[in-house]
């Protein structure tokens, strides 16, 4: 990707650095950019942050795959402004083959994310990530099934401190049932705390104003436009102001059904 050319200035971290800053338990804040402002931005935060580098790549290729009831709750559940709400995925890092399965829990403006080791779910989840979700939750994930598949590639800074993550997403792609779509330009920005810090060198850098903005959500509103989306009005809005577009992509043929 060429807009992440300019991560040749940042010094680097390793995974053993990294995990000073798990951030598991956080507050998360975004901005969205188009993803021709990267490399003024990456600029901006040289002086401050480290660059993840992996086996010699600082950009990392993810595929995150999400379950959600039949009827979508955890879509309906983050369009309503629930305020305590889950979400099930598994998460592969393709540069290393490594999959976790993860439950993510939004609940006073937090996210508290727990995390296993597994394997990639080929259109299920496992009996071990079931048990796992039902520890972590108290609900049964027995009627899960897959819902979204979301590509993309991925830069990580940590602050000096490793007080901040921050992640910036591009080339984004989703694909559910039997469509698929990206969003085409679009680079997402996130700032990942303990507790917010409108001072930290990223969010004043970037200057931007913070954007809601959930990957899950616009993935299936992108590639499902019947659903219900109204509060995810602004996002689409905010999109257009940035020129970037929602595009087709060739349908895979194997992808899970959903029901909406």
């Amino acid at each position: 990707m060429r807009s992440l050319n300019a991560l040749s200035e940042l010094a680097t971290v390793d995974l053993t650095q990294l995990d000073q800053a798990q951030l598991h338990d956080r507050v998360e804040s975004k901005v969205l950019l188009h993803e021709t402002d990267i490399p003024a931005a990456l600029g901006l935060l040289a002086s401050d942050y480290f660059v993840l580098d992996h086996d010699g790549e600082r950009s990392q290729r993810y595929r995150t795959e999400y379950f959600d009831s039949p009827l979508l709750a955890s879509y309906h559940d983050h369009h309503n402004q629930k305020a305590n709400r889950f979400k099930a995925r598994y998460r592969t890092y393709l540069n290393s083959d490594l999959t976790y399965f993860e439950v993510k829990h939004s609940v006073a403006g937090r996210t508290v994310k727990v995390r296993r080791r597994t394997e990639a779910p080929q259109g299920r989840l496992w009996p071990e990530d079931i048990l796992f979700f039902y520890q972590q939750t108290g609900r049964d994930a027995e009627g899960l099934l897959p819902s979204l598949t979301v590509e993309y590639e991925r830069v990580l800074l940590v602050r000096g401190d490793y007080s901040e993550r921050v992640t910036i997403d591009v080339d984004i792609r989703y694909f559910s049932e039997r469509r698929a779509t990206q969003h085409s330009g679009l680079a997402v920005c996130e700032f990942k705390q303990e507790t917010l810090d409108r001072r930290s060198p990223a969010i004043v850098a970037l200057h931007r104003r913070p954007q809601k903005f959930s990957k899950y959500c616009m993935g299936l509103a992108s590639c499902h436009p019947l659903l219900r989306r109204n509060r995810f009005k602004q996002v689409f809005r905010r999109l257009d102001a940035l020129d970037v577009s929602v595009e087709n992509l060739i349908v895979p043929t194997n992808m899970p059904e959903l029901t909406q």
